[in-house]
C-alpha cells in the first residue's frame, strides 16, 4: 500500500515539476518581453518565478531522494564488505531521516508562524515560500518509510536528467 502511495504521488510531483518549469519560463518570456519590447514592466514576475524555482528546488529534492539520485560520495560505503555496508547504508538513513524531521518541525513552525505576514508585490504571505520545505519533507518521511517496507527501493532507480511521468 504504501507503495503505491509513493509511487501516485512521485508521479504527481514529477507533473507538477514539469508544469512548474514551462510556468516559469513563460513568465519569464513575458518578462523580458514587457520590459523590453514594451516598455512596461511587469512588478510580479520575479517574486512569482522566485516562489516557483524555490518549490521546483523541495520537491524535486524528495523525488531524487526517493530515487536515490542526489549526488553523494558512496566510495566509502562501496568499498566496505556486505554486512557493513549495509549498516552504514542505514545509518547514513538515519542520519538524513534526523534531518529531514528537524527540518519538517521548524519548516511548519516558521510557516504558521508568518501567515499573517505580507510580502512582496502580490501583497502575499511569505508562507506560499516556507510551505516547501515541509510538503517536501513529509514526502520525504514517505519515502523513508517505503525503503523500509520495499528492500527494491534502496538502489538508484534511474539516471540523472531523466524524468518519466
Amino acid at each position: 500500500m504504501i507503495g503505491v502511495v509513493a509511487e501516485v504521488s512521485t508521479r504527481i510531483v514529477k507533473a507538477i515539476l514539469g508544469s512548474i518549469m514551462a510556468i516559469i519560463v513563460l513568465i519569464t518570456l513575458a518578462a523580458v518581453w514587457w520590459r523590453y519590447v514594451i516598455n512596461a514592466p511587469i512588478a510580479w514576475t520575479e517574486q512569482v518565478s522566485n516562489m516557483l524555482f524555490v518549490w521546483t528546488v523541495f520537491l524535486g529534492s524528495a523525488v531524487l531522494y526517493r530515487e536515490k539520485l542526489h549526488i553523494g560520495v558512496d566510495m566509502f560505503v562501496n568499498m566496505l564488505p556486505q554486512r557493513f555496508s549495509g549498516l552504514a547504508f542505514w545509518f547514513i538513513e538515519i542520519c538524513n531521516l534526523i534531518f529531514i524531521v528537524t527540518l519538517f518541525i521548524y519548516g511548519l513552525k516558521l510557516s504558521i508562524d508568518v501567515i499573517p505576514q505580507t510580502y512582496g508585490a502580490l501583497d502575499i504571505t511569505p508562507a506560499v515560500y516556507y510551505f516547501a520545505a515541509p510538503v517536501s519533507c513529509a514526502l520525504m518521511i514517505l519515502y523513508f518509510i517505503e525503503k523500509i517496507v520495499d528492500p527494491s527501493k534502496r538502489v538508484p532507480t534511474g539516471h540523472a536528467g531523466e524524468l518519466e511521468f
